[in-house]
């Protein structure tokens, strides 16, 4: 990612540098579920409110979703779709992480100004309402970059996609990398793993494997809980060799994973009523 004038300790990225265009992106959304985590955890009285925190990352985000427009477009792709509803997405993300920021600048100037003051839920009436209100605006975006990412990665040549090749990888793996991309997984124990995302099954042993492999890691506390007062969860997020196997094979046909057992179909009745039939005779 592009040096940040801003101190933060919340973007520590663990990815070298120079990035491709899919890497930096995937890298962004990795950015916005921190921040995202960062605030939720806020919410449940598990970080300390120092809203000049908060501000500082909104601020880098933007700054970040807005080079990665103008890197996206310095690669001159065709204009044809899905590219430019892509890049028209990350610029809406850049547009409503101003917004972020200028809610949490608000919040900045209500909450009380000294950094010592003890981790608890804000109060609605003293900056809590600008806090939720700019919680709401980046809940998408780490979502949205991926599947930017996705679209423009499509169009591009494959040196420009990712510096790195990847064998023996197969679309079940691909799937749960891309979830984790999303900050749609987090661990509530030691075996137990929590998918926000609906539409596609986080498979354990798969996701135990990408571990294994290096290419995912866990953040231990970083990310809000699962049920209301438990213990904050460990974040899964792609690791530096992650975040370049995963564009490497972001839009690479691949082979479907082992097959998951299931019981065989009972038989329709008129077809049981047969086969009883042909027994009789």
């Amino acid at each position: 990612m592009t040096a940040s004038p801003d101190p933060d300790p919340m973007f520590d990225v663990d990815a070298p540098a120079p990035l491709t265009p899919v890497e930096r992106l995937l890298a962004l959304a990795a950015l916005y579920t921190q921040h995202n985590d960062r605030i939720d955890l806020l919410f449940s009285g598990r970080a300390d409110a120092v809203p000049d925190v908060y501000v500082s990352s909104a601020r880098r985000l933007e700054r970040e979703a807005l080079a990665c427009v103008k890197e996206v477009r310095q690669l001159r792709l065709p204009p044809i779709e899905p590219v430019p509803s892509a890049v028209v997405r990350l610029k809406q993300t850049a547009y409503l992480t101003s917004g972020a920021t200028r809610y949490l600048t608000s919040a900045q100037q209500t909450l009380p100004s000294d950094d010592a003051r003890p981790a608890a839920r804000p109060d609605s009436r003293r900056g809590g309402q600008y806090l939720r209100l700019a919680r709401e605006l980046t809940a998408l975006a780490p979502a949205t970059v991926v599947e930017s990412a996705r679209h423009i990665a499509g169009r591009l040549p494959v040196k420009a996609v990712a510096r790195t090749t990847v064998p023996g990888m197969d679309s079940n793996q691909r799937d749960t990398l891309l979830t984790v991309a999303r900050g749609h997984i987090s661990i509530t124990g030691q075996n137990e793993h929590n998918s926000r995302d609906r539409t596609v099954p986080v498979n354990v042993d798969v996701l135990r494997h990408l571990e294994d492999q290096g290419l995912v890691g866990r953040e231990p506390a970083t990310a809000p809980s699962s049920w209301a007062g438990g213990p904050p969860c460990d974040r899964v997020r792609l690791t530096s060799q992650g975040l370049s196997v995963l564009s490497a094979v972001i839009v690479a046909p691949l082979t479907a994973g082992p097959p998951t057992a299931r019981p065989a179909p009972a038989p329709a009745p008129a077809a049981a009523a047969s086969t009883r039939a042909r027994t009789r005779r």
